[in-house]
């Protein structure tokens, strides 16, 4: 009895902290959005901006277009109900702070009606600035706008803005809940235990609850900032992970309660091997997580702290909450399969001990067809390209993309976005000197017009001009990214080109974007490889653990590109999915190369080295098989998010959790070592007792 104090001990400590943290706010009440775009202070589109703002009045609040259409063409009588609407909601709207635009005649109005004749936009200013502000204020014209037989819709960033919260708002519930109930089935039907089923679900919800306080309390005090996708995937990390640990603990311990009389004996022993497996696994993906902080880009920079401080909350939970549950409520746990002492004399041929004999008796012959296999999935990745049009990721119902693309097809693509051109020369423009500057650019590839919009010169600055740029079709492409460059390059000694608007800001971005994966894919791969030497003790297993998860990634990526473009047509995915899965499929693979390779060199102690390998694969098979299945399925409903960004993300991470479990943990990873051997695997300290 008193041994299991030490149990009882670690589950008060956690729920103490349970009452201790409930009076902080929850991370969601503090998810905010990125200044800047999240980009660098410095980066050139965001110091356009802000000599724009400074020298010219450009005004205050972000914009919002309110979209009429009609297919069959729309009418005087249909125009003028709309604008009477909008006149009879503005002073009830009015607390909610929208700049309305002044009425116009018919003739006026006649600018803002596309050719066809289908459609009609309306320009708003939001003067809030903050996220849910911006969401009540186009949530409240939508309700209040609204014209029989018309189609209204809200677009522009604004419109973008309000989407983006509203889609995460209402998927994070329903994120939460179908995780809890499928991680719930899964394990019930896998090992068939109702409290086994409910310890690791119950040791979750705690360290939810205690990641959710620490990360809300944080950001409370301004210590980093959260934004609600950082949050949504940190869920589905938190509960998959916590179940990893709990189906590690519980296959040692229904090993060691076989053993052992004392339950407490049989945890203590249990926790002596599985220590340092979690010891290393948490810390590795706390310390890959943490490298985010090397971005320049502060959506992946804000992932940091938040996957950081979840990952240390599971770390802890491993060793203490997670073996105290188990510890705790004993063999009744396992009920109706009680583990008996003594009732295994000898231990059967499993289906994992069956596949260790093959590839350890032919290890090349499974190697080397995974190996080309592997490697053409890899070289799709080769062909990747990559979308910065934010409103593609959005469902094809959403109310700003289909306002979007109304005023596609009825305007010029590039008219939706157009940016800013600021020529800052040494010395005064002249009417001919802006004119010539106006027909060179004109003639930069990608750009459809430059033309200037109002009084060209800065008041009291007269060596600084703006002008408007509108670029060829879609102004989030890479032709227009690629003009925005351009432009930039036609700078001289005398004049400074500086471009502002969306395209400028992408273009910055596709070069971060860039820089940061790099980044961030060295710095992990070199901590990574660190945390491995250290336990492993070894210099050639950590570069073995290391390559086969670099090439299941890049394998993985590829075949979702041939998937993608089968199921979706897709030539393109979000450019920020390969920093995404990199650093969750790098950092969950190796969790699971750990845990094999610590039941080989604890099984080096008694047996050769090929009959190392079987055990370690026969032991690990089961609990790594149905985690990484769990695992899969839990990322897997990411695909059921209306963002699509998040939907392809689940189902990469999915499809990668997938191959590293049941290919490069069960077969290329042991056949690699078996082919190095003995000598080489664990060179330069081989395991002994």
């Amino acid at each position: 009895m008193m041994k299991k104090k030490r149990w009882l001990a670690f589950a008060l400590i956690w729920l103490v902290a349970l009452g201790a943290l409930a009076i902080l706010p929850g991370a969601k009440e503090y998810a905010l959005p990125n200044e800047n775009s999240g980009l660098p202070e410095d980066a050139p589109s965001i110091v356009a901006d802000r000599v724009l703002h400074q020298s010219f009045d450009t005004g205050e609040g972000m914009p919002l277009f309110g979209v009429v259409y009609d297919e069959d063409g729309l009418t005087t009588e249909q125009l003028n109900a709309f604008d009477e609407q909008l006149q009879k909601e503005e002073e009830a709207l009015s607390p909610y702070g929208i700049e309305f635009p002044k009425p116009t005649d018919e003739k006026k109005r006649a600018a803002f009606v596309s050719e066809d004749g289908t459609t009609y936009f309306v320009p708003f200013t939001l003067t809030e600035h903050e996220e849910w502000d911006v969401h009540a204020q186009v949530t409240a014209l939508q309700e209040a706008v609204v014209v029989d037989g018309l189609e209204i819709t809200w677009t522009g960033p604004g419109g973008i803005a309000s989407d983006a919260i509203g889609l995460f708002s209402d998927a994070n519930v329903t994120l939460l809940l179908a995780t809890v109930g499928l991680i719930f089935v899964l394990l019930l039907v896998i090992y068939r235990a109702p409290l086994l089923t409910l310890i690791p679900l119950v040791a979750a919800g705690i360290v939810y609850f205690v990641t959710d306080k620490v990360i809300g309390g944080l950001a409370s005090a301004s210590l980093f900032v959260t934004e609600n996708q950082a949050l949504s995937i940190m869920t589905i990390l938190l509960f998959a992970v916590v179940t990893d640990y709990s189906l590690l603990i519980f296959s040692r311990f229904r090993e060691e309660l076989h053993r052992h009389e004392s339950v407490d004996e049989a945890m203590k022993e249990t926790m002596r091997h599985v220590r340092e497996p979690i010891f290393f696994s948490g810390s590795t993906i706390m310390l890959g997580m943490a490298t985010l902080f090397f971005s320049l880009y502060e959506p992946y920079r804000n992932f940091a702290p938040v996957f950081a401080i979840a990952a240390l909350v599971m770390l802890l939970a491993g060793l203490t909450l997670i073996p105290a549950l188990f510890a705790l409520f004993g063999r009744v746990a396992f009920w109706p399969f009680v583990p008996k002492v003594g009732s295994i004399v000898q231990e059967k041929q499993n289906i994992w001990r069956r596949l260790a004999n093959r590839v350890t008796r032919r290890p090349v012959q499974f190697a080397l067809p995974l190996l080309l296999i592997l490697g053409f999935g890899a070289w799709k990745m080769t062909t990747m390209e990559t979308s910065f049009d934010l409103i593609e990721s959005f469902p094809e119902d959403a109310s700003s993309r289909i306002g979007y693309e109304r005023l596609g097809d009825a305007f010029s693509e590039g008219s939706l976005a157009p940016g800013t051109l600021l020529l800052n020369r040494d010395g005064e423009w002249t009417e001919e000197a802006l004119n010539d500057w106006m027909s060179k650019l004109n003639d930069v590839e990608g750009v459809e017009r430059v033309n200037p919009t109002g009084h060209p010169l800065a008041e009291g600055d007269p060596e600084l001009a703006k002008l408007s740029v509108t670029f060829e079709g879609n102004p989030y492409s890479h032709d227009a990214l690629d003009a925005v460059l351009t432009l930039r390059d036609q700078a001289t000694d005398e004049v400074e080109v500086l471009v502002a608007g969306e395209s400028a800001k992408q273009a910055d971005l596709r070069e971060i974007n860039t820089r940061d994966t790099w980044i961030v894919a060295i710095a992990m791969t070199i901590l990574i490889g660190a945390m491995l030497l250290i336990q492993t003790r070894s210099l050639v297993a950590p570069i073995l653990m290391v390559g086969s998860i670099l090439l299941s990634y890049a394998a993985t990526f590829g075949f979702s590109l041939y998937l993608f473009e089968a199921l979706y047509d897709k030539e393109a995915i979000g450019y920020r999915l390969p920093m995404y899965t990199f650093v969750f499929l790098v950092a969950l693979g190796v969790d699971y190369s750990i845990m094999l390779v610590a039941r080989i060199r604890e099984a080096l102690k008694e047996h050769s080295f090929e009959e190392a390998v079987r055990v370690g694969l026969e032991k690990t098979g089961n609990v790594i098989s149905s985690a990484g299945l769990i695992l899969a399925a839990t990322f897997l409903v990411l695909a059921t998010m209306p963002i699509e960004e998040l939907k392809l993300f689940g189902m990469m991470m999915a499809l990668g959790i997938l191959i590293d479990t049941f290919v490069v943990r069960p077969l290329l990873l042991p056949a690699l070592l078996v082919i190095l051997g003995e000598k080489w695997s664990f060179w330069p300290r081989r395991p002994r007792s």
